[in-house]
């Protein structure tokens, strides 16, 4: 058990961004959209959009509201409360005493606190004890209670953009945060969170306007028969750079071959005379910089995709404008099934190759293309 010390702060997050932006894939067999995510995050078929390189800022673009329902405390003046070692409903319970106002606490564990002296207004006095103990709480006027809460609703409000609201989405599922559902008119998240959970939110929306880049990740698969007598991976990929996992080849391709849309076109064209391609999903995920993304490949496929519940994960470092670095994990079913470190040029394919499905003697084979794109702020 912990104990903290309390400290008088205010954080104020004001963060803003604008302009609409497209989603930049390029092949797949259509999706079944039965999300309203989809559309957002997949390729919808005839399509060719360019994701915006940059996007500008604007003043209160993003919001936490919290959406628990409770009353107003009633106004007293705490003068001069002082407490030793003691959890948060005990302090809060003792505090509240004298105001006749009874808090109704779970039984569980919960932070040690240490206070000194502390005055203001009781409001205030209780915000800031919660936030130091680690809970969220409602009052009730008409019973005089006070309950403290270990999870709470909030609604975060996003810029109107595309690539800014997956950003953030990708962040938060990328952080662990369930619970998640957006409003997709509104450009809203919905989260049921704990404390930790939203200090980890917040953090997530004060880098992207810090850190001022996004990273965008085009990602393609597809399904590899190898025809009889066919020639092995290397023979196709000869003009690429290969790192070996566990199961699977990572290959950075050199950017003669794979620096655009037509190279990439030819770059598939070479592996089909050695295997029978079939697009199974098309999509992208973006990240803050520095966070890890995970896109659910299941939710952009159509229904033959043979792995279950399978995820590509990845935790990117941008080095400088033209570079990055990105662990890539593909995920089945809450299982590692392979993991790639890898390094590569921004606008630079990267090819996973050799990953096996279990149905038969097909493979997967994963493309991802990684796009810088940067905040400015407005007037810049």
């Amino acid at each position: 058990m912990k104990i903290r010390y309390i400290l008088q702060a205010a954080m104020v997050i004001c963060m803003s961004c604008q302009v609409m932006a497209d989603i930049n894939v390029r092949r797949a067999s259509p999706a079944a959209y039965v999300d309203p995510e989809m559309p957002f995050r997949c390729m919808l078929p005839g399509t060719d959009k360019q994701v915006s390189n940059t996007i500008v800022l604007t003043p209160d673009d993003f919001s936490f509201i919290s959406l628990q329902s409770g009353d107003m405390l009633p106004r007293y003046a705490v003068n001069g409360y002082t407490f030793h070692n003691k959890p948060i409903d005990a302090v809060l319970s003792d505090l509240l005493k004298s105001a006749g106002i009874k808090v109704l606490a779970p039984q569980t564990e919960y932070t040690l606190l240490d206070g000194k002296n502390v005055k203001g207004e009781l409001s205030s006095v209780v915000e800031q004890l919660a936030d130091a103990g680690e809970i969220f709480y409602s009052y009730k006027e008409s019973t005089k209670t006070l309950t403290l809460l270990r999870r709470t609703e909030f609604a975060l409000t996003v810029p109107q953009n595309k690539v800014v609201l997956l950003a953030v989405l990708d962040a938060l599922r990328g952080s662990e945060i369930e619970n998640l559902n957006v409003d997709w008119e509104k450009y809203q998240i919905r989260m049921s969170v704990s404390p930790e959970e939203l200090q980890k939110a917040k953090k997530i929306v004060r880098q992207i306007l810090d850190d001022s880049y996004l990273l965008a990740a085009d990602i393609e698969g597809y399904q590899a028969i190898p025809y009889q007598n066919s020639i092995a991976w290397q023979g196709v990929l000869n003009e690429s750079t290969g790192l070996l996992s566990s199961i699977g080849r990572a290959m950075v391709g050199r950017p003669v071959v794979l620096k655009s849309k037509t190279s990439v076109d030819s770059f598939l064209a070479r592996v089909e005379k050695a295997y029978q391609l079939t697009p199974l999903v098309a999509g992208q995920a973006v990240v803050p910089n520095g966070w890890q993304m995970r896109f659910n490949v299941n939710e952009c496929a159509n229904n033959t995709l043979p792995y279950p519940n399978m995820s590509i994960v990845m935790k990117t470092r941008i080095k400088d404008q033209s570079s990055e670095r990105t662990q890539v994990t593909l995920v089945s079913a809450g299982s590692t099934v392979s993991s790639f470190d890898v390094s590569s040029a921004l606008n630079q394919e990267v090819a996973l190759i050799g990953i096996p499905t279990k149905v038969g003697n097909a493979e997967l084979m994963f493309t991802l293309k990684f796009n810088l794109i940067r905040f400015i702020q407005k007037g810049e």
